[in-house]
């Protein structure tokens, strides 16, 4: 799915007070890389909570951004980013122009190399990626080599030890390790010492590395691991989920790393007609959302999912105005559980959603 070029103007308004403090605080100075990139990361955490500020970019043209999103999927954790990163862009007042490119995860690596060979032609200035394989890695490595576009590198927080000091201009997203160690933190309350339970990886790659490796070390020998899959759409998630309960028919939970995963274990369970196995969601989306709420879903993991688009917009802000950017920003994390206030429920849903949602403030 290619979707074309589009140009906005944005809307430039809102009070500026806030960020005229916030600049201040940016305008001193730092003596060494690392010194200037653990100074800015508070600031650019309280910026992202900010949203009414005053724009004060000026251009002469429109900023060039390129994406290449795995946006093909249940989740809607990708095309939420975009409408996040618009949103702020919007209010930021800043001139844009973005070139969008989806692909399917772990099966299309030709095609997203293909789409960003395409993108360089079109010298963007900005190039939003992601990475969950070693192939993904080496693309970015071969990017980096190159004096623009600056990268952008989206969905992971940890940053590439083997890249030293030559790193992409910000990595942003959800901590999967933070994730993972607050569902196994669940679970382990939920169940009690000896429970079995099984794990439906998305995809070899980083992100089932860091969300499901960690949780199996997190939860250890408290409760017993019966089986795991990797999986790379729902439909293996839900045959890998049959034939899990089949072989182990006692489980008292299943761990899924993606909402694809989650959705195709809950598949399997309706067709098993089971109602006695919890399954968790990751990532907190509009299909998890609804699973949750016909109480499919035991817990849900949601991100404060704007916070990234708003994140890219505000990092692109500071690099056009030459001001110091941290190397990583996660965003945070709602855990919500069956049983929570609906009320609540409904405000951390709201938050997350602030330029994505129903309705915008």
């Amino acid at each position: 799915m290619d979707l074309k070029p589009e140009v906005s103007k944005g809307a430039g308004y809102k009070r500026g007070f806030i960020y005229l403090l916030f600049i201040c605080f940016m305008g001193l100075s730092a003596s060494a890389k690392a010194d200037v990139h653990e100074g800015a990361r508070n600031e650019f955490k309280y910026l992202i909570d900010q949203v009414y500020l005053l724009p004060v970019v000026k251009q002469k043209e429109e900023v060039k951004i390129a994406v290449v999103y795995p946006g093909l999927q249940a989740s809607d954790y990708w095309q939420r980013s975009l409408t996040a990163l618009r949103g702020r862009l919007d209010d930021l007042g800043i001139l844009y122009k973005l070139d969008i490119r989806f692909s399917q995860p772990h099966t299309q690596l030709d095609l997203q190399e293909a789409h960003i060979l395409e993108m360089l032609e079109h010298e963007p200035d900005y190039l939003v990626y992601t990475i969950n394989s070693l192939r993904q890695q080496r693309m970015v490595e071969a990017l980096l080599q190159r004096k623009e576009p600056k990268l952008i590198i989206q969905n992971l927080t940890r940053p590439i030890a083997d890249w030293y000091d030559i790193q992409p201009l910000i990595y942003i997203g959800f901590d999967h390790v933070e994730g993972a160690d607050k569902l196994a933190q669940y679970f382990k309350q939920r169940f009690s010492k000896g429970s079995e339970y099984g794990i439906i990886f998305w995809g070899k790659g980083v992100l089932s590395d860091q969300r499901g490796l960690t949780f199996e070390r997190n939860v250890g020998s408290y409760h017993k691991l019966k089986a795991s899959y990797y999986t790379q759409s729902r439909a293996q998630a839900k045959r890998s989920t049959l034939l899990m309960l089949k072989n182990s028919p006692g489980l008292k939970y299943i761990y899924a790393c993606s909402t694809d995963a989650a959705l195709g274990a809950v598949d399997a369970l309706k067709e098993l007609q089971r109602s006695d196995v919890a399954i968790n969601g990751w990532g907190g989306g509009r299909a998890e959302l609804d699973a949750f709420q016909e109480g499919l879903l035991d817990v849900v993991l949601m991100r404060v999912n704007d916070q990234n688009g708003i994140a890219m917009a505000e990092a692109i802000r500071l690099d056009m105005l030459d001001q110091p950017i941290p190397n990583v920003y996660a965003g945070d994390f709602r855990v919500l559980t069956q049983g929570m206030d609906v009320s609540l429920i409904n405000r951390y849903i709201k938050e997350a959603f602030i330029y994505s949602g129903d309705v915008r403030k």
